[in-house]
């Protein structure tokens, strides 16, 4: 299994904090992208496969992992 969001966040000596400011984003939010990264939606992963310096696939995969292959990415905005 790969990395984590966490783990590739920590290798890159960035905080939550920072993170989430680099995202645009609450720093509960981006703690919930951490723990549940099917939960991201696709312009938010670019964005942190950017500062992070990873493939999109390394998101990708992770989601799949963490939930049972159920929730990938998430597209846009669902009405």
């Amino acid at each position: 299994m790969g990395l984590t969001l966490g783990a590739w966040r920590r290798a890159r000596g960035i905080s939550q904090d920072e993170m989430a400011k680099l995202c645009g984003v609450s720093v509960i939010t981006y703690r919930k992208w951490e723990q549940d990264p099917g939960s991201i939606k696709i312009d938010s992963a670019i964005l942190i496969a950017d500062k992070l310096q990873i493939s999109l696939d390394d998101i990708i995969l992770q989601s799949s992992t963490t939930n049972g292959g159920k929730n990938v990415v998430q597209e846009g905005s669902r009405p």
